[in-house]
């Protein structure tokens, strides 16, 4: 039975409906008879940044690979992996898939996240269960991650060697690691332009590896071009032009900027509601 991790690193750029990176892992496999199984798990505490008021809209994002292979050849690759939708009131609902995968009736990951309420929820439709999670809101927010050491350095798990010998070891290395060149790093203002009729502002970010600074014996550069709505606080359009990894394209299309369905905001009345103060865990199929 063949098993992926994982599989839900669904591009950081469409993620903020997901507030405050709650996914913790996921994985999907194939049974004998190719049935689809997958588990998720999310983390608690949950940290919900300021909603985005007076803006809602609807999205469908879409991610498109081209490939260009040494003899020229272009292979594209295009899905389509989340919906979102955001009322006036900041509340966002998504539906990812949980698995990019080509098997038939791959089922959608519903979260819901309502910052009104003060409560995030996971939808586990096969067993009709709300997972319900308190938000920690802004202003009274401490941080899920542990506090960095007084003097800034990180706890220790082992060593190279004992006393003089482990530090000049380490002074050397931190040295050699210093002398490599480093990439350079420029950006530039795009203006503005209309995609969808909203109107987006450009930035471009080019990164200039010199040769030695990625392993590379040829310097070879990379662009990040992002197109953000400033009236819906949202991204539409990031291109990622790397030769490493081909040109990666994400954006929203079949934008909608009505107010949606209030019902898309509230878990379904015939769902039995769990109140989650740790950990949790969805799962799909059998397992």
């Amino acid at each position: 039975m063949g098993r992926h991790c994982g599989i839900l690193s669904l591009l950081p750029l469409f993620a903020a409906a997901a507030f405050g990176q709650m996914l913790t892992s996921s994985s999907f496999s194939t049974g004998p008879d190719k049935s689809f199984q997958a588990a998720v798990t999310f983390q608690t505490p949950m940290l919900v940044p300021h909603p985005i008021v007076g803006a809602p809209y609807y999205g469908e994002h879409i991610s498109e690979d081209v490939q260009t292979l040494a003899n020229g050849a272009h292979i594209t690759r295009s899905s389509q992996y989340q919906r979102t939708w955001r009322d006036s009131q900041g509340r966002t609902r998504t539906e990812r898939l949980v698995a990019k995968t080509s098997l038939p009736d791959v089922p959608p990951l519903i979260q819901i996240t309502d910052p009104v309420a003060g409560y995030f929820y996971a939808l586990d439709a096969g067993k009709k269960v709300v997972h319900r999670v308190a938000l920690t809101l802004p202003g009274g927010a401490q941080s899920v991650n542990p506090a960095p050491m007084s003097n800034g350095a990180a706890p220790r798990t082992g060593a190279a060697g004992s006393g003089s010998a482990a530090i000049a070891v380490a002074g050397s290395a931190i040295e050699r690691k210093s002398e490599a060149p480093r990439p350079q790093i420029s950006q530039e203002a795009l203006g503005t332009k209309t995609l969808d009729g909203i109107v987006v502002e450009g930035s471009r970010t080019t990164t200039v590896y010199p040769i030695g600074s990625a392993n590379n014996d040829a310097p070879f550069s990379t662009t990040v071009e992002t197109w953000r709505s400033p009236d819906l606080s949202l991204v539409l359009l990031m291109t990622n032009d790397d030769p490493r990894t081909g040109v990666i394209a994400s954006k929203i299309v079949n934008l909608n900027t009505q107010e949606p369905d209030p019902a898309l905001f509230v878990p379904p009345p015939d769902y039995t509601i769990v109140d989650e103060t740790g950990s949790f865990t969805i799962t799909w199929g059998a397992q």
